[in-house]
């Protein structure tokens, strides 16, 4: 059965895969296309439907999202205490989103953090088949077309995806002792003198 262990806690994961409807108003990606962005750098990733990548299900926290609009401002993000259970809206403007840490090849894992009805599309999709994981096994999927969502305003676009094969976590998505990574207390290194000050006229957080 497929049981969900929360949380992105400690994660140090700075790019992000992301999903455009319409494409980005830079023009950096085609509508109805997956991105990966750094900073304000944008790449498509047209591997969404060629070879597709692997959900971190372990990961996954679902909740709602309120975004002011505004560029540089990060969104107001509440997270729901279980997937199994959806808190109540917290307002008008707040969206239902999801976030998961997503495998894009063996030695690289990016985060899938976005709201909408896209994003919430394709888990409503995904739910009923993901109740088959084998257990241990996260999906490979792919991406194999898009379908229109119409609104009493409005439309947008979601990806649909098709689970290719269950896989074993990937080494980049595996924390702590599982990926290798010693966690018992290491003896105090010997003292060194300190070092010289630097000068430095650069603010900390520039």
């Amino acid at each position: 059965m497929f049981e969900i262990d929360l949380g992105l806690t400690g994660s140090d994961i700075n790019e992000f895969l992301s999903w455009s409807a319409r494409g980005t108003q830079d023009g950096a990606v085609r509508a109805r296309s997956f991105y990966l962005r750094e900073g304000a750098a944008k790449v498509e990733f047209e591997q969404a439907q060629t070879k597709g990548f692997v959900l971190d299900l372990d990961s996954l926290k679902t909740g709602w999202q309120k975004s002011e609009g505004i560029q540089g401002v990060a969104p107001e993000w509440k997270w729901n205490a279980s997937v199994n259970q959806m808190m109540a809206k917290p307002g008008d403007d707040w969206k239902k989103g999801i976030s998961v840490k997503v495998a894009v090849n063996k030695d690289k894992a990016v985060v899938w953090e976005q709201a909408g009805a896209a994003v919430w599309q394709v888990l409503t999709d995904l739910a009923a088949k993901l109740k088959d994981r084998p257990e241990g096994k996260l999906p490979h999927i792919k991406m194999t077309g898009s379908k229109d969502i119409k609104f009493t305003k409005g439309s947008t676009a979601y990806p649909e995806f098709e689970i290719v094969k269950w896989v074993d976590k990937p080494d980049c998505l595996k924390q702590g002792v599982a990926a290798g990574i010693a966690l018992d207390e290491t003896p105090p290194a010997a003292k060194q003198p300190a070092p010289a000050p630097v000068m430095d006229d650069d603010d900390d957080f520039a």
